[in-house]
């Protein structure tokens, strides 16, 4: 028996969606892309969660859509109006309490539960811990920042496939600018539909449309982000600045980081 699974996943990762992207993932290669049956009371979880699974595309590949065709609920819709608005009018975009994750204070709370973790749950302190369960070829670091940072950890992610992984995120500790998140997953491998959100896409990353946002709480915790894709990737930075203020210098270093990848 073939189980599937639906995963959502939002470029940037962890943030509200916005340079968003469903992902349909399956335990093997199959074509057969059918949504599966869903209980009204997982339906009705989706749309608390602001996807309204009737919209879904699952076909394989790359989709590109305007806000009014994506898959968000009309409440969704509303709230990404709103942000890609303020991003476009302040360079940044107001977050509700809660949306905005520490990556530190995440990182400090993982490192705690280490040994309990099963291992596809588990922070790793080095590429080479992982190399056998990826499917995915990690992206080379090139001449970018991340080239010289500390690597902090690293975890297994995407979705698994003959018994490999198709996603990996890698965590570095950048001198005066922050921690930063790299997550890559082969989304051709995994099999997965990936519907990005024309309005959200301002930026280009080596020739690939993407997105660049900044999200910041009351509190004043902030995430800048960059993601982009191509027709076998799907890639994300997100940094917790050290000065969160400077939103348009820390959206500027993070966009030249990406530029500075050697993509895999």
């Amino acid at each position: 028996m073939t189980h599937k699974k639906i995963r959502y996943v939002t470029l940037p990762l962890v943030c509200v969606a916005g340079f968003a992207t469903m992902a349909h993932g399956t335990a093997d290669t199959s074509r057969d892309v059918r949504l599966p049956a869903l209980s009204r009371a997982q339906v009705q979880q989706t749309l608390e969660q602001g996807v309204d699974i009737s919209k879904v595309n699952t076909a394989p590949g790359l989709h590109v859509v305007p806000l009014s065709e994506s898959w968000s609920t009309p409440d969704q819709a509303e709230i990404e109006r709103k942000q890609i608005e303020q991003q476009r009018s302040r360079g940044f975009y107001s977050a509700e309490a809660g949306e905005v994750v520490d990556v530190r204070g995440r990182m400090k709370a993982a490192a705690t539960e280490r040994g309990k973790m099963p291992r596809h749950d588990r922070a790793f302190r080095s590429l080479n811990d992982v190399r056998k369960d990826l499917l995915v070829n990690p992206a080379e670091l090139g001449t970018s920042e991340l080239s010289s940072a500390t690597l902090m950890e690293v975890r297994l992610g995407g979705s698994y496939v003959n018994g490999k992984w198709t996603g990996l995120a890698r965590t570095f500790e950048v001198p005066g600018l922050g921690l930063i998140v790299l997550n890559e997953t082969d989304h051709a491998a995994g099999n997965e539909s990936v519907t990005l959100i024309r309005e959200w896409m301002n930026i280009d990353v080596n020739g690939q449309s993407g997105t660049t946002k900044t999200a910041r709480d009351a509190s004043g915790r902030t995430l800048v982000t960059v993601g982009w894709v191509n027709e076998r990737k799907i890639y994300s930075m997100r940094l917790q600045p050290l000065h969160p203020e400077a939103h348009e210098a820390n959206q500027a270093r993070l966009l030249e980081i990406a530029r500075n990848l050697i993509e895999t």
